[in-house]
């Protein structure tokens, strides 16, 4: 199996992520998938833009920075079920880079 870490940081690269995942979930369905989503792109979390995804998708790990939601006014009630919140998105990607995920920035 191979692991993947997709990195979205960019708010207008959302749609463009999610169907990263998609194609590359429907192609590879051995890939694991990780998404790590910090920045801006963090407030999309608070949106209905990602229900049908995490429904679709519940085998890809959806993870959130905890320093972005702060920045964002967020707070990790206001995500959809199914989202983990890490404490720092860039130190997640590098700890899942360190174990060997290969690296996707749409």
């Amino acid at each position: 199996m191979t692991d993947l870490v997709v990195h979205l940081d960019e708010l207008a690269k959302v749609p463009l992520a999610q169907n990263n995942v998609r194609h590359l979930v429907s192609d590879l369905p051995s890939l694991h998938v990780v998404l790590v989503v910090n920045g801006p792109a963090v407030a999309s979390l608070a949106t209905p833009a990602w229900t049908a995804f995490l429904t679709a998708l519940p085998q890809v790990q959806v993870e959130a920075c905890h320093h972005a939601l702060d920045s964002q006014h967020l707070t990790p009630a206001q995500l959809p079920a199914g989202v983990h919140v890490v404490a720092a998105g860039v130190v997640r990607i590098v700890e899942l880079q360190a174990q060997g995920f290969l690296y996707l920035k749409p």
